[in-house]
C-alpha cells in the first residue's frame, strides 16, 4: 500500500495490538485510518472478510462507502459494490461489510476477522459497551492470526465514556491508545480550527481538537451560565410579532419559557407553568394579542404523549392554532446540552432573569447524578422541566453543527 498518512493514522494502521484506539480531533482522518486498517488486514491475508461500523446507515452510504471505494480505486484494485447489501467486494482478496449499530441486535448472521467501530463514544457507556460485544462477537472468522478489533472515535462522553474506560482507565494488555490532534491533519481547510473554537464551548472545543477527554461532569450542567453576564432587561412589546416557547410536558406541572430571535440570537422574556396541555393553550391566549405568530417547541414525546385527553398533547396545541415545530424524537440530552452551552459560552443568549426566575434558578442549580447524568425529579415542575423546554427550542433553531471537512488524507 503506498499512501501517505498523518503520523496518528499511519500509528493506528501498523498498530500490532490487537485492540487499538484512535481518538481523534474533529478532521484528524479517523475515518480513512479505520477504512485503510480494514483494507489492509484484508491484502495481508487474502480471503478474509472485515467489518466497518457506524451509527446509522445513512452515515455508512454517505461517508464509509465512498471513502473505501476512492481508497480501493487509488490503490488500483478491482472491486464490486452491492449497495442494498451494504458490502464490497475487493477482487482476490475479500469482503469488507458495513454495518450500523443504531439496532445492535441486528449485528448477527456474518463472520469477520477484523473489525473498526466507528464514533462508538457518541455513545453512552452501557450502550457503547453493548455495542462492542455484538461486534465482536461476529469477530470470529479464522484468519490464520489473532482477530482485532479498532476504534475510532471522538471522546464526545469524556471522562465517564466507554472509550476511556476501556482504553485509559481500566486499560488491559492488547489496548492501545493512539491521540490524533485536529490539527494533525495539514489537508484541512484553512478556517476549519477557529470555526470550531467559534462553535463550541470552550471545554468542548479542547475536546475535538485535541481529541483529549474531558470531565463533561464535574461542574454544574450549565457551567457557562451567568446570571448578571446573561441578564437582559428585554421584555416583550406590541412591536413583537414573533413568540417562540419551548414546552415540557408533565402531569401536573408543564413547564414553558418564551423567547424572541434578535440578531439572530435567543431572549428569554417570559416563563409560566400549567396544570396540562388545554391549560398551556389557555395560558398562551394571552401572548396571541395583536396577532402575534406563536411557534411552540415542545417535547417531541408529546406526539404520544397525553397529559389529560384522547388526543396527543402536540394534537392540542395545533388545534388551538399554534404553530408547532419538533422532530420526529427527542435529540440527545448531551446535544441540547452542548448546545446550550456553547451559546452561553459565546454569549450568544440573553435572559430576563426578572421575568424568568425558575428558569434561571434551574441553569444554576441542575447538577449530575451519579451516573453522570443530568439531575431529574419526580415533582414536577422541577428544575429539569425548565432546562429541557429551554433545550428543545434552542437545539431545534439553533444545534451545533459540526464543521464538514473534504480534505482527503495525504496522498490519496
Amino acid at each position: 500500500m503506498r499512501l501517505s498518512l498523518t503520523e496518528p493514522q499511519e500509528e493506528f494502521v501498523f498498530c500490532e495490538q490487537p485492540y487499538p484506539a484512535m481518538v481523534a480531533g474533529l478532521g484528524a482522518g479517523k475515518t480513512q485510518a479505520g477504512i485503510v486498517r480494514n483494507l489492509l488486514k484484508m491484502l495481508q491475508t487474502p480471503g478474509i472478510d472485515t467489518a466497518y461500523y457506524m451509527p446509522t446507515y445513512d452515515l455508512l452510504k454517505l461517508r464509509a462507502m465512498p471513502g473505501a471505494q476512492e481508497i480501493i480505486s487509488e490503490l488500483g484494485l478491482k472491486h464490486t459494490t452491492n449497495k442494498s447489501d451494504y458490502t464490497i467486494t475487493v477482487k482476490g482478496y475479500g469482503k469488507m461489510i458495513f454495518r450500523s449499530y443504531d439496532k445492535p441486535d441486528r449485528i448477527v448472521a456474518y463472520e469477520v476477522a477484523h473489525s473498526i467501530v466507528d464514533e462508538l463514544d457518541t455513545l453512552p457507556k452501557d450502550k457503547a459497551a453493548y455495542v462492542w460485544r455484538k461486534a465482536a462477537e461476529r469477530n470470529r472468522q479464522n484468519c490464520g492470526e489473532q482477530n482485532t478489533m479498532g476504534n475510532v472515535t471522538t471522546p464526545d462522553q469524556g471522562l465517564s465514556g466507554f472509550t476511556y474506560q476501556k482504553w485509559v482507565k481500566k486499560a488491559q494488555e492488547g489496548y492501545q491508545l493512539i491521540k490524533a490532534a485536529t490539527a494533525s491533519n495539514p489537508y484541512l481547510p484553512e478556517n476549519y480550527i477557529e470555526d470550531i473554537r467559534k462553535n463550541y464551548d470552550p471545554i468542548l472545543a479542547e475536546m475535538y481538537l485535541n481529541g483529549d477527554f474531558v470531565s463533561l461532569s464535574q461542574n454544574k450542567v450549565y457551567h457557562f451560565f451567568d446570571r448578571h453576564k446573561h441578564h437582559t432587561t428585554r421584555v416583550l412589546t406590541p412591536d413583537d410579532r414573533a413568540i417562540y416557547v419551548g414546552l415540557d410536558f408533565n402531569i401536573g406541572g408543564c413547564a414553558a419559557n418564551l423567547w424572541l430571535i434578535e440578531n439572530n440570537k435567543p431572549v428569554a422574556v417570559d416563563e409560566f407553568v400549567a396544570h396540562d396541555t388545554r391549560d398551556i393553550c389557555n395560558r398562551l391566549d394571552r401572548y396571541r394579542q395583536g396577532g402575534r405568530m406563536i411557534t411552540v417547541y415542545p417535547d417531541a414525546s408529546g406526539r404520544a404523549g397525553r397529559t389529560n385527553a384522547s388526543q396527543s398533547d402536540i394534537q392540542i396545541i395545533e388545534q388551538a392554532g399554534y404553530r408547532v415545530d419538533a422532530p420526529n424524537a427527542n435529540p440527545a440530552i448531551r446535544d441540547r446540552i452542548n448546545a446550550v452551552n456553547a451559546l452561553f459560552a459565546h454569549d450568544r443568549i440573553s435572559i430576563n432573569t426578572d421575568r424568568c426566575p425558575m428558569l434561571t434558578d434551574a441553569l444554576e442549580s441542575q447538577g449530575y447524578d451519579l451516573k453522570g447524568e443530568p439531575e431529574k425529579y419526580n415533582d414536577h415542575p422541577s428544575i429539569d422541566d425548565y432546562t429541557d423546554s429551554m433545550g428543545y427550542f434552542l437545539h431545534r433553531r439553533f444545534p451545533l453543527v459540526r464543521p464538514i471537512s473534504q480534505a482527503r488524507m495525504a496522498g490519496i
